[in-house]
């Protein structure tokens, strides 16, 4: 039958004990996730048609392709985008609007040395984008690679207000040598600060040469040691940041993010990857007689991102993709979150890690690491630092030097020799605050925005990933202890699955621009309507972005803190935020009559707004007296994710289900099914018509597929039920005398689709996958 014996007292902890009444919800205390390792990875919230019906993303798909980077202009409300071949400008409110396409092309001479160099027409021997950015308030500086002879332009964002075809010529380009990278497929980190560009490229035609450069404005050319590979080893650059750490503008730093092959871990003669943080004084202009126009203030340390495990192992994610700098009320100490991926090809992982500035500083304060010659290992430096420290910045406050090519000749030989520190720099709390290990995808963009919530801030998380995924994810906390990570959201934005390359966020317009090599889509940071109608339900939510006020949930802003709104972050009790406004009266169950008659097939379908919630079927009899029961799945009853598929109706499957949820503790019933099983009319107590009996493998599988045929997503779901069930009843088959062969079970095996061959195909998505952490 499908129903497990009834349950009495405690056996279900918390069970409906009324059933007249609408709501019964407990609450318990939340447990700690500890940095987000436990937290349960939602269904897709929406593809991208029902995102775009939804008013949810506005999509931009266009042709040009290998789309780069982005940028927002919020003074003019332009979006602006690098591509192949073109400049692309868009409006900021919608994107599908005031489409502007400046064509780029490389020269027709360029192209055909490209292709005798033997290069790939299509994926070289173009003018791919790869450096843009706001130069003032009137010009972009754009740089492409101009298959394979990289120029740069200083173009009007005026010209895009022009109505004719937009071209732009050799003749309005300079040398892009030291700017932009010769390969379009060489990763390249680039940032305009006070009208100079630090570039992080390869600059070379066989990318043998990578250097961190300083280059435009009055001062000349500086650049890393060339070919020295304690200074860089194979590095791929990330992000480039200024920051600021003190009020002495003198002391001013340039940091530069990226991975490199780690010197001081290749004992054994493998190549390790590391990921690394350096940095240099914005007011280095080189040595005097050492390092001529080259940094004379160059420091890296290594950027630790682990889980801590047993005995001391630790299970590391070596590949840095992308940085975001979040700067808060104290603009000196920003935090760092870096979004890194695994190394290895057997762990397929992902995880956000956040540093504070003031441990990095630290780290560069500490001790630098030393090594005698080939032989030797690398180890702490025990012996004298000259004065002033390597990496000191020069300034009137600290030594009373002018400029780096006033240095004594002991501290520029120093620093060519010893660019790497000692002391490793760690997360917060040691360990990352968001972790994806086993899943199909990974990481590749990342930003952040801080939003004002009832009880505070919130750091909340855009994460976009290789299928053209973004997950929306916010980490509850204390002062960044016990961080427990939520994600919200989970958004296919390109159905394609193209990896997102780009992203961008207007926090004065709320929206996040999002690009890949298929086109770009502005989305909407929330979705408000989603979480319902009731208190209780959007404050389970726990999108800082969304509050109760009283009638929905809706927006919040700050700035209007009517009386009734609610919100429930780190610690919030929605039972308790919402006892004011009758939190139990709130969450009304929905209620529904069904009719089926008996034989046939039906499904009963409860679907949580949040992805978070844990659904539980119970049932009653229509007995008088009849106990609650929790539902159970059986022969003719299927249990799935998204409900129960009865197969074949009988009289006992009659009576009063309910779907309850349960979130963070919090308990309420969301559906109330009222089913009756009709049986054929009968004459003289007997059938008019008596069915043929029907055994399993004569079952009516088409009526199953025909109630499912309304819900598409349910099939996987199905199928592997229907798979195992098969499975299990042929290999009983095969012990009993006299089995019968060629039914249709059978046919499931050799091609149908619940078969062995088609089984892969057939897995839901959690049981392809190993559930995330």
């Amino acid at each position: 039958m499908g129903l497990s014996a009834p349950l009495r007292g405690n056996a279900l902890d918390g069970a409906i004990g009324d059933l007249d009444q609408e709501i019964e919800c407990n609450w318990k205390r939340d447990k700690p996730i500890s940095s987000g390792s436990e937290s349960r990875l939602p269904e897709p919230l929406g593809k991208g048609p029902e995102l775009v019906r939804n008013g949810r993303m506005v999509p931009l798909p266009f042709s040009a392709g290998d789309l780069h980077s982005i940028i927002v202009d919020e003074d003019s409300r332009k979006l602006y985008a690098a591509t192949k071949d073109h400049l692309v400008s868009t409006n900021l409110d919608n994107i599908s609007h005031g489409l502007k396409k400046l064509y780029w092309p490389a020269t027709s001479d360029r192209i055909e040395e490209c292709k005798m160099a033997g290069k790939d027409p299509e994926l070289d021997c173009a003018n791919f984008l790869r450096v843009l950015h706001l130069y003032n308030q009137t010009h972009l500086y754009v740089c492409g690679t101009g298959a394979f002879h990289p120029r740069c332009a200083y173009i009007h964002t005026a010209l895009f207000d022009r109505s004719e075809r937009l071209v732009l010529g050799p003749g309005q380009t300079e040398c892009g040598k030291g700017k932009c990278p010769y390969d379009p497929r060489q990763r390249t980190a680039t940032d305009m600060t006070d009208g100079e560009l630090y570039a992080g490229i390869s600059s070379d035609f066989m990318s043998r040469d990578t250097a961190f450069f300083r280059s435009l404005g009055a001062r000349h050319v500086i650049r890393t040691e060339q070919y020295d590979s304690k200074w860089l080893q194979d590095p791929k650059f990330v992000k480039v940041a200024s920051v600021s750490e003190s009020d002495n503008q003198e002391d001013d730093k340039v940091y530069v993010f990226f991975t490199e092959r780690a010197q001081e871990a290749e004992s054994g003669g493998g190549k390790v990857v590391y990921s690394r943080v350096a940095r240099v004084c914005k007011n280095d202009i080189g040595g005097q007689r050492s390092l001529v126009n080259k940094w004379s203030t160059f420091l890296k340390a290594r950027l630790v991102c682990s889980i801590p495990g047993a005995e001391g192992i630790q299970t590391h994610f070596d590949e840095l993709q992308d940085v975001f700098i979040l700067h808060g009320k104290n603009k000196k100490n920003p935090l760092i979150y870096g979004l890194f991926t695994t190394s290895s090809n057997v762990l397929n992982g992902s995880a956000v890690c956040v540093y504070k500035m003031e441990d990095i500083v630290t780290a560069f304060k500490g001790h630098f690491s030393h090594k005698e010659g080939p032989e030797y290992k690398w180890v702490e430096y025990t012996g004298r630092v000259p004065f002033p420290r390597p990496g000191t910045c020069p300034s009137s406050t600290y030594g009373n030097y002018r400029s780096t090519r006033e240095y004594p000749d002991d501290v520029i030989f120093f620093s060519r020799t010893h660019p790497l520190m000692f002391d490793a720099v760690y997360p917060v709390n040691r360990r990352p605050l968001l972790v994806r290990i086993g899943v199909d995808y990974k990481f590749s963009r990342l930003t952040v925005d801080r939003v004002e919530a009832m009880d505070g801030q919130y750091d909340i998380m855009f994460i976009g990933t290789d299928t053209g995924v973004v997950l929306k994810s916010i980490y509850l906390t204390k002062g960044l202890q016990e961080a427990q990570e939520i994600t919200l959201e989970e958004l296919e934005v390109f159905q394609d699955k193209s990896a997102i390359t780009s992203m961008a966020l207007s926090q004065k317009r709320q929206w996040l621009y999002v690009g890949s090599r298929g086109g770009l889509a502005q989305l909407s940071l929330y979705q408000c309507e989603l979480y319902g109608k009731a208190c209780a339900e959007c404050c389970l939510a726990r999108d800082p972005y969304c509050t109760w006020d009283g009638t929905s949930c809706s927006p919040f802003i700050p700035i209007a803190r009517r009386r009734n709104a609610r919100q429930a972050g780190g610690s919030g009790n929605p039972l308790v935020q919402c006892y004011s406004q009758g939190a139990a009266m709130q969450v009304k169950p929905e209620e529904k009559v069904m009719l089926v008659a008996e034989g046939n097939g039906t499904f009963l379908e409860c679907l949580p707004k949040s992805r978070h919630a844990m659904v539980t079927w119970l049932r009653k009899g229509n007995q008088t007296n009849q106990e609650l029961e929790k539902v159970t799945a059986g022969e003719q009853l299927i249990l799935i994710e998204q409900g129960i598929l009865i197969r074949r109706a009988e009289p006992a499957h009659s009576g009063t289900y309910y779907c309850q949820l349960e979130e963070h503790g919090f308990r309420w019933t969301a559906l109330r099914v009222q089913l009756t099983v009709m049986s054929p009319e009968r004459e003289g107590g007997a059938w008019e018509h008596p069915p043929a009996p029907m055994s399993h493998g004569q079952q009516p599988w088409y009526r199953d597929i025909m109630t499912l045929i309304n819900y598409p997503s349910k099939m996987d779901d199905y199928c592997e039920q229907v798979w195992r069930r098969e499975t299990k009843k042929r290999k009983k088959d095969k012990t009993r005398p006299g089995s019968i062969r060629g039914s249709s079970n059978e046919k499931l095996k050799s091609g149908s689709p619940g078969g062995r061959k088609n089984r892969s195909k057939l897995q839901p998505k959690s049981l392809r996958s190993p559930r995330s952490t």
